[in-house]
């Protein structure tokens, strides 16, 4: 009786890709939401070129005067070039996969946990969701720079105390908001009936809690990636980076920032355009997901 009367997600969608009609299911969510599957394809390039983008970019991007030095867009550099000579372009490209790197093993790493901590405090209660809660508020306290600099005064410079802190920040970022949703699907009357067949509340919380929080879960997942990447572009900016890595933020800062205030505006504007449009393509897919997934938002 609760399996029937439980609207799991994972048996839902089971149902939906099962058979002829999932192809034209899928084309009709992309007619329906064409923003989000713009954001997925903008999402699929930026991966693309985390991969592979030193090794698909025109020029080698820490390669100095492969063109004339502060020269606009043209055919052999679409985005121009810098006061090094270096080719703008290449740099974009390059630049997408310490982007990749850090934000997404940020996420995965933190808001994953953080999501989960959230559902157990929301479930369980007591003093579980005190000790998450309050633990929320102590690091909700320190703002994200402090915890760069404490991780940066233990742990050294690097790759991994950049990772470390942003995670630290999504690890309590959206589990306020997870803690609400398990709080409600706790009380809902399908969990009710699971337990009067007797199922024993570890299943209630796996079968059944867990599959129906699990959308939220990947909506504010793909909200903190662009929040991640903002984070990376604001240190490579400060000077605070990966150092000797191309990366959209510091070809934003030091003289490209200072040669752009004179009249070089290619210098900025182009990894700025590409810390916009992933940040932009992270939110039209989270809230796209949102509308799919949410039964009140269905037409």
């Amino acid at each position: 009786m609760a399996t029937n009367t439980s609207p799991s997600l994972s048996l839902d969608w089971a149902r939906r890709i099962d058979g002829p009609n999932f192809p034209h299911r899928m084309a009709r969510l992309a007619r329906q939401h064409p923003l989000g599957v713009f954001g997925l394809v903008v999402l699929l390039g930026f991966v693309i070129l985390g991969l592979f983008g030193p090794y698909i970019a025109p020029y080698d991007p820490k390669a100095l005067s492969t063109g004339r030095q502060l020269s606009g867009p043209s055919f052999a550099h679409p985005f121009g070039t810098n006061s090094l000579g270096q080719d703008i372009f290449s740099r974009v490209i390059a630049g997408a996969r310490i982007s990749l790197e850090i934000a997404g093993a940020s996420i995965f790493i933190g808001a994953s946990v953080g999501s989960f901590l959230g559902i157990l405090a929301g479930y369980y209660g007591r003093w579980v969701d005190y000790v998450v809660q309050r633990s929320s508020e102590a690091f909700s306290a320190f703002p994200f720079l402090v915890i760069y600099f404490l991780l940066r005064t233990a742990m050294g410079t690097g790759v991994s105390v950049i990772i470390a802190a942003i995670a630290i920040q999504a690890l309590f970022g959206g589990n306020r908001i997870l803690r609400g949703a398990t709080i409600i699907e706790r009380n809902a009357i399908y969990v009710e009936a699971a337990r009067a067949t007797g199922c024993s509340e570890k299943r209630i919380f796996f079968r059944h809690v867990i599959p129906n929080v699990l959308p939220l879960t990947v909506i504010l997942m793909s909200g903190a990636l662009g929040g991640a990447i903002l984070a990376e572009s604001a240190l490579a900016f400060l000077g605070l980076g990966v150092a000797g890595v191309p990366s959209w933020g510091l070809d934003m800062s030091g003289d490209n920032l200072a040669f752009a205030r004179t009249g070089y505006w290619h210098l900025v504007i182009f990894p700025g355009l590409a810390i916009s449009l992933v940040v932009l393509a992270a939110n039209l897919l989270g809230d796209s997901l949102r509308d799919i997934w949410d039964p009140r938002l269905r037409k």
